[in-house]
């Protein structure tokens, strides 16, 4: 009898007419065949809900993301026109020479085409080798995330190791070198300019010494060391170090060739195209009393405000610092306000528009993964290796000798 009750209770009813029973319990309200599948549709249901759900919430980011440059070139706008009546900023807006417009749009692509081609010589020197035209997509593509992000201009250095296989941090080398370069040439050419502030040569002093430091940080071992060491006790660049290291190699060896110090004639390409820039847009206003020395200083005040100020495309501070500096120099503030808004439209209007749809196209063209590469990127630092959707080759530059 013991070995009955064992089954009885281990197997299922011993009973003949006891499993229908059981079946039948299972249908109607047990868990039998029916209800699990209709739980198991149910539960399908609920996930392609969600997949379908997290598509749209995708869609909304990437709507929102792309108006980011759009919005904060109106919100500066707007701010500034709260800050100054907006009155006389419309009149004296009205009063601008429609016959400039054309040449403004001229020489805003002109600047990025000069930026596109000296830095397709900049990366040639590390091992890049691809068209011009792809470079200069790039580039532009660079300006779309430079008016969202600050350092946004480094997305351009990603997109080229992405595309090409070279290192990030090299490619990363190359835009510093070119950006420090434009830098100190915009603080030169507004030295004549710079005689006509209270404390100009001092700011003058001040910034070019900025960038003599910067560079003598990624040029001289030692100085580098103890800024490595101080980076490695700092948690949120602990994890950036390979790349900050392999950016201070390429920079050193990119500045001691020659082929990169007379590429330096396109950054003062760059300068003489961004203050005829600015001056055309004071003359079309009617303000003839900047001169050209003073239009570049007005550039360069502009430029190293947006910089330090480290707000995305400098916007807000780079209007502020133009009409500050055109207002010392005699000019009204409607028509410094209305240069200021000007100058953001001729140069950021084609950055933003143009580099959204160049982004776009490198992205599906090159089969380039973007931010979510750079996401990527930096959690990948950890154990100091470059992301598997980021290629692993590095530069054809070699390593200095220590």
């Amino acid at each position: 009898m013991r070995p009955t009750r064992r089954r009885r209770r281990r197997g299922g009813p011993s009973h003949p007419e006891a499993a229908p029973r059981s079946q039948a319990g299972c249908a109607i309200g047990g868990r039998g065949p029916p209800v699990i599948a209709a739980g198991a549709g149910r539960r399908f249901t609920a996930v392609g809900a969600r997949r379908h759900g997290r598509q749209h919430e995708f869609a909304a980011r990437r709507l929102f993301r792309a108006a980011i440059p759009v919005t904060l070139v109106v919100g500066a706008i707007a701010g500034l026109l709260l800050a100054v009546d907006p009155r006389p900023v419309g009149g004296a807006m009205s009063r601008f020479d429609g016959r400039l417009v054309v040449p403004l749009l001229a020489l805003g692509i002109l600047f990025y085409a000069l930026q596109g081609l000296r830095w397709h010589l900049l990366l040639r020197d590390i091992g890049v080798h691809q068209r011009v035209r792809d470079t200069e997509l790039i580039n532009l593509a660079g300006q779309a995330t430079t008016a969202v992000l600050p350092l946004g201009d480094l997305t351009r250095a990603l997109l080229a190791s992405e595309s090409s296989g070279v290192e990030f941090g090299a490619t990363a080398a190359t835009v510093t070198v070119q950006e420090l370069t434009f830098t100190l040439l915009l603080v030169l050419a507004a030295t004549p300019g710079l005689t006509l502030l209270p404390g100009g040569i001092g700011w003058m002093i001040a910034t070019v010494a900025g960038v003599a430091g910067i560079l003598v940080i990624l040029t001289v071992p030692r100085v580098f060391a103890v800024v490595d060491r101080a980076s490695s006790l700092t948690p949120g660049l602990r994890r950036l170090l390979p790349q900050i290291e392999a950016l201070q190699r390429e920079v050193r060896q990119l500045l001691r060739r020659p082929d990169v110090l007379a590429g330096s004639a396109f950054d003062l390409g760059r300068v003489i195209v961004a203050t005829a820039s600015i001056y055309i847009v004071l003359r079309g206003l009617g303000v003839g009393s900047v001169s050209w020395w003073g239009a570049a200083m007005v550039l360069a005040v502009s430029y190293v405000g947006g910089a330090i100020s480290l707000l995305p495309g400098g916007v807000g501070a780079n209007e502020a610092s133009v009409v500050g500096v055109l207002v010392l120099l005699g000019v009204d503030p409607a028509s410094a306000a209305a240069a200021a808004i000007l100058q953001r439209l001729a140069l950021s209007g084609i950055a933003t528009v143009g580099g959204v749809a160049a982004y776009l196209g490198v992205r599906r063209s090159m089969h380039l993964t973007g931010a979510r590469g750079l996401r990527a990127l930096i959690a990948s630092t950890r154990t100091a290796a470059i992301p598997a959707n980021l290629p692993t080759t590095t530069s054809a530059v070699a390593a200095p000798a220590p």
